[in-house]
């Protein structure tokens, strides 16, 4: 540890990582002499800021590749989600006077309402379980890591999605949030 005495309340979830490295000293980007497999690897620290043109490279070569047409019902830009965090106060206001559940906050260290999980789960697609609520809206990704928020998430979920809160998991399959009775 390179910490005499970390303050232990101010801990709330430890992480580590690992990144590939390629000995090209540069990115290894583009398609490969087996037919659909394509390399993406050595993208180290400028990686965050180069995959915008990254992905549209890898995506045209999948595309041509796939012989894909392009959707003529397409939406090229989808209608963000409101982040309530963001918005000055009679932006929230307005918002709150269309709907109510946006003054409603569920997570918060992130600032996250009601009306924020409500919409993921409405649209299409909706979120299905906890990791696509975090996805579309951050909660759960502050300080407590969804400590604090996750039954409200899952009682919102439940009610939205017509099903019991046994059935809501973390990110679909049977990763349940509920230990589930043993099959008899």
């Amino acid at each position: 540890m390179s910490v005499d005495s970390p303050p232990g309340r101010g801990i709330i979830t430890q992480f580590a990582g690992l990144r590939a490295h390629s000995d090209a000293d540069d990115f290894v980007i583009g398609r490969t002499e087996v037919k659909g497999f394509y390399n993406c690897l050595g993208v180290e620290s400028p990686g965050l800021t180069s995959s915008p043109a990254i992905a549209e490279d890898m995506a045209k070569w999948v595309a041509e590749d796939l012989h894909a047409q392009p959707k003529e019902n397409f939406i090229a830009e989808r209608r963000a989600i409101p982040r309530f965090f963001t918005l000055t106060d009679s932006q929230r206001n307005s918002l709150i006077k269309q709907n109510p559940l946006f003054g409603n906050v569920v997570c918060r260290c992130e600032v996250v309402t009601e009306g924020e999980i409500v919409e993921a789960i409405r649209r299409v697609p909706g979120a299905r379980d906890m990791d696509g609520i975090k996805r579309r809206t951050r909660a759960g990704m502050g300080r407590c890591q969804a400590g604090f928020c996750t039954p409200k998430i899952m009682e919102i979920l439940a009610r939205e999605l017509g099903i019991s809160q046994k059935e809501i998991t973390k990110s679909g399959g049977k990763s349940y949030l509920i230990e589930q009775e043993e099959d008899k």
